[in-house]
């Protein structure tokens, strides 16, 4: 049954007739005046489950919500498919607003019932204010916008406008655009950090790490573009193309120490992608890898979001003749049980424990336990973090397998690291 409450101005998508109402809103204040962009999280799923036929049905459902959780001055209108504008006037402060989202929200977190079926679902309100954050109708719209990419960008239910956010997420929107232009353009260049033996200081391999050299940005940092990679999707397309590269350059380089294993980073969501082994066996056949000479490299907390399913993939890695190894050991909570079937051959300890082993005892205490436990299971333990020759002697002490940091050296690229491996001494233990 249509909804009729006053407090329901459309139903039909319509961002110009919201700008109106807002105007009139705004221009006939008294005190603070907020204005919520509702964003329905699951709506497309929706469409797809139930038909489109059933979308009115839904979107009257949401309505009604919404109805329910305003005020009789407050004022609704349907912005976007699965996106509503709420006009609150008359607002004591800030926390007034946020008050009325989390009603809105606990509102919409009941199940909703279609077809018979109860089904679940969320949103995330972007919440800005007139005049604190806009005086006008268009850049109050535009702020709330914002606030609402926001709330959806960091997994949160809610976020109210803020500049600096807004800045940073423009930075983020600006990041993804170009890194696609980079991924194609041929943008992104190898660097390797090595890894030597803390026996008798050979090189051991080495870690691949991306680096993006932008035309207008210059050398961006992994951790600039990484994380945008990660929420876009983009990060499939970056971690084939860094393997690809990784593959072909160690191919060429110098055998003075045998050939050298070269570890590649997996980001944890890749351990969902179907095609994760048959991409990764087909690069090795590509560059004639053999056995042995590619170390995948998983974050402990990744490995941990689903043992069983993580297990299974990791299995049919090493079938492939890949090795595999848990990055940033010590972080992700792994239990003593998952040892037994875990099909890994290296843990590398967190830098983070060993920056401040020599001065911190209860680090000192973690890598030690970390390297008996690695040698309990007979895996291989590598270092990060090293930075001076007392972690390195401390870590040799502890019969720590191998070791990584800018003690030993900086990364590299790929053809100074050439020479580094031509040039190579073993540092000072």
């Amino acid at each position: 049954m249509p909804v009729t409450s006053e407090k329901i101005v459309s139903l039909q998508p319509d961002r110009p007739l919201l700008v109106r109402h807002l105007e009139d809103y705004v221009d006939g204040a008294q005190g603070p005046l907020a204005l919520l962009v509702v964003q329905i999280r699951r709506g497309r799923e929706f469409g797809t489950l139930f038909g489109f036929r059933k979308l009115e049905d839904v979107v009257q459902q949401i309505a009604e919500r919404l109805g329910r959780a305003c005020r009789h001055s407050d004022r609704i209108l349907r912005i976007g498919e699965y996106e509503y504008a709420l006009i609150l006037p008359g607002l004591i402060n800030e926390g007034h607003a946020v008050l009325a989202a989390n009603k809105i929200l606990r509102t919409l977190a009941e199940p909703m019932v279609i077809d018979k079926q109860r089904v679940s679902m969320g949103a995330c309100i972007g919440v800005a204010l007139c005049p604190d954050h806009a005086k006008l109708a268009e850049p109050l719209l535009h702020c709330a916008e914002l606030a609402r990419a926001e709330a959806e960008r960091r997994g949160m239910a809610y976020a109210i406008y803020n500049e600096s956010a807004s800045t940073e997420l423009a930075s983020h929107w600006g990041i993804e655009n170009e890194l696609d232009q980079a991924l194609e353009g041929g943008e992104l260049e190898t660097f390797y950090q090595a890894k030597i033996s803390l026996e008798d200081g050979r090189l051991t391999g080495a870690e691949t790490l991306v680096r993006w050299r932008s035309p207008t940005r210059g050398l961006v940092p992994p951790d600039k573009f990484i994380p945008v990679a990660m929420q876009s999707g983009q990060i499939s397309a970056l971690t084939w193309s860094v393997l690809n590269m990784a593959l072909q350059q160690a191919g060429d380089w110098p055998t003075r120490f045998g050939p050298l294993p070269v570890s590649v980073n997996i980001a944890p969501t890749l351990l969902d992608d179907p095609n994760l082994v048959s991409r990764v066996a087909d690069a090795m056949n590509v560059w004639g890898v053999r056995s042995n000479r590619l170390i995948l490299e998983i974050t402990e907390s990744g490995i941990m979001r689903d043992p069983e399913q993580s297990f299974a993939t990791l299995r049919r890695l090493t079938d492939t003749g890949a090795l595999i190894s848990i990055d940033d050991f010590g972080t992700g909570y792994s239990s003593l049980a998952n040892f037994r079937n875990m099909p890994v051959s290296e843990l590398k300890i967190d830098k983070g424990f060993v920056i401040d082993m020599l001065k911190n005892q209860g680090d000192e205490k973690i890598v030690r336990v970390i390297v008996d436990l690695a040698h309990t299971f007979r895996l291989s333990v590598v270092a990060e973090g090293v930075e001076n020759q007392g972690i390195l002697k401390a870590l040799a002490g502890m019969q720590c397998d191998c070791a990584q940091g800018y003690y030993i050296s900086k990364p590299l690229p790929a053809d100074e690291f050439v020479k580094f491996i031509q040039d190579y001494r073993p540092p000072a233990m």
